[in-house]
């Protein structure tokens, strides 16, 4: 999910995380759960086109993904929900996004439409 930019220093550089990645690593499906989650910088990559010969000695180009810089996680950490929230949670039309915006407000993110 992206997220409004956030900084980090990392190794001596500031980097900015803005992909925030949610993941549930136990829920006892009565009244609580546990979340793993990240927040990473972002790939950068573009487009460069290749040329290459065909068998038949006809020259063929086409696009090939290069990758300029990986993402690399810059903060993990637990999240645990209960009571009310965990209710809630459960109540919800979209778990996933329920779970995601919830995690965003305790951890004072801006998430960003997609």
């Amino acid at each position: 999910m992206k997220i409004q930019a956030i900084s980090s220093w990392q190794n001596g550089q500031e980097k900015l995380g803005t992909e925030f990645n949610l993941r549930i690593i136990n829920d006892n499906l009565l009244d609580s759960a546990s979340f793993y989650y990240n927040i990473c910088s972002e790939e950068v990559s573009h487009l460069e086109p290749k040329t290459v010969t065909a068998l038949d000695g006809e020259e063929l180009t086409e696009d090939v993904l290069v990758i300029d810089s990986y993402a690399q996680q810059l903060v993990d950490g637990n999240l645990s929900i209960s009571g009310q929230d965990y209710q809630d949670w459960g109540k919800a039309t979209d778990i996933n996004l329920w779970a995601y915006e919830w995690a965003a407000g305790k951890l004072n993110l801006v998430l960003i439409a997609e």
